[in-house]
């Protein structure tokens, strides 16, 4: 695997990021179509669907894709999505092309570069690196379209992340060798790092720490702004917050390519759970407005670390021929995790008009996390940790 070929498969990956950026679209879109808020919101509900379905049934078509080409042949349906979503008549139709279209290219882009990160030999580095271009393309394309919408371009601002996908995807299939080649190996011949008779056991032990760790995370950070509001904080502090809550989570990712050349995924998902019970502690006990912000930037930061800290311990787990199959079922936790938690912590919220009930659910889902962490097995992890 050549870094040419990494970092153009990088480059459409951190396009792909752009389907988190979403909420800059609830303007346009309700300035183009005339539908209300709650149907917008069907437009990210739908992606994450199509996105999450991608992401498991991808590593199971009959052809490689953990390689580039793949990463290049997502990237360019993922563009048609794109464009065809910013020309459509009607509502319905841009549901289509972009939740369903965008959303799931999105998701075959996502575990498709992983695998070419995984499958490189700086895996260590190269996996949480391809993390937080993902996440950092959401960070970019969402004010990007807010500014492009505030100067009249409405959902012309999608024409930008269309052809970035589309450059990018022909770039990486310029630069990659030639062949897409079928899968010849049987799974059953296959030979993982993990003893056959814990496979299971260590997988499923994979699925909750990511469960439990994004659930604990996402359900703070999916109530960040209207907590800082009940805070009292005024229209500067609130943005210099949720600024702080994108950096933290891209910063988080990135560290887990340092931190994994020193520590153990384990020791890294342990300092991920005391990063956010800090910020759970802080948030639930806050003397100020400031003083929440920082507690909120404290739990991004560590769901920054699990979401980067997962991948590696899967691929050191079960190697890289069998990373893509299996992080596709451990990323399943993340769907539910991102489905269950937002909406939880609102209906708690609702019963005591408190933040109060969420904060301590979530102090639960980490230590659930941290706990879970602690009994994996070490001899799991140590072949990966040891490879080049």
């Amino acid at each position: 695997m050549s870094l040419r070929s990494l970092l153009t498969s990088g480059l459409v990956c951190f396009c792909a990021g752009g389907l988190y950026g979403w909420s800059a679209l609830i303007a346009p879109v309700q300035a183009a179509y005339g539908v209300t808020t709650a149907q917008t919101g069907l437009i990210f509900s739908l992606a994450i669907v199509s996105f999450t379905v991608a992401v498991i049934l991808a590593p199971r078509l009959p052809v490689q894709t953990s390689t580039p080409r793949a990463v290049a042949c997502f990237g360019l349906f993922g563009a048609m999505g794109v464009l065809a979503a910013a020309r459509m008549p009607e509502f319905g139709f841009f549901l289509l092309w972009f939740s369903g279209g965008f959303g799931a290219a999105s998701g075959g882009i996502y575990i498709a570069a992983l695998g070419v990160a995984a499958s490189s030999p700086a895996h260590k580095i190269a996996t949480p690196a391809m993390v937080a271009a993902f996440g950092t393309g959401g960070a970019v394309f969402g004010p990007l379209w807010r500014v492009m919408d505030a100067e009249g371009y409405g959902l012309d601002g999608l024409l930008l992340l269309a052809a970035g996908l589309g450059g990018c995807s022909v770039l990486v299939a310029l630069t990659s060798k030639p062949g897409f080649p079928m899968r010849s190996t049987p799974r059953a011949e296959r030979v993982t790092p993990a003893r056959p008779g814990q496979s299971t056991q260590v997988l499923a032990m994979i699925w909750t720490i990511f469960a439990f760790g994004s659930f604990g995370g996402l359900m703070v950070l999916g109530l960040a702004s209207k907590m800082m509001d009940v805070a009292g904080a005024g229209v500067a502090l609130g943005s210099l917050g949720l600024a702080g809550i994108a950096l933290g989570n891209t910063s988080g990712r990135l560290s887990v390519a340092l931190l994994t050349q020193h520590l153990q995924p384990q020791t890294c998902m342990l300092m991920a759970m005391g990063l956010t019970l800090a910020g759970l502690a802080t948030a639930a006990f806050h003397l100020n407005p400031v003083m929440l912000c920082v507690a909120l930037i404290l739990v991004a930061t560590g769901y920054g670390v699990v979401a980067s800290t997962v991948p590696v311990m899967t691929r050191a787990a079960f190697g890289a021929d069998d990373f893509a199959k299996r992080f596709s079922v451990v990323f399943s936790a993340w769907g539910v995790a991102g489905f269950l938690a937002p909406w939880a912590g609102g209906v708690m919220f609702d019963m005591r008009d408190s933040f109060m009930l969420p904060l301590l659910c979530a102090m639960g889902a980490a230590l659930v996390c941290g706990w879970v962490s602690v009994r994996l097995p070490r001899r799991a992890t140590l072949k990966g940790l040891s490879d080049p």
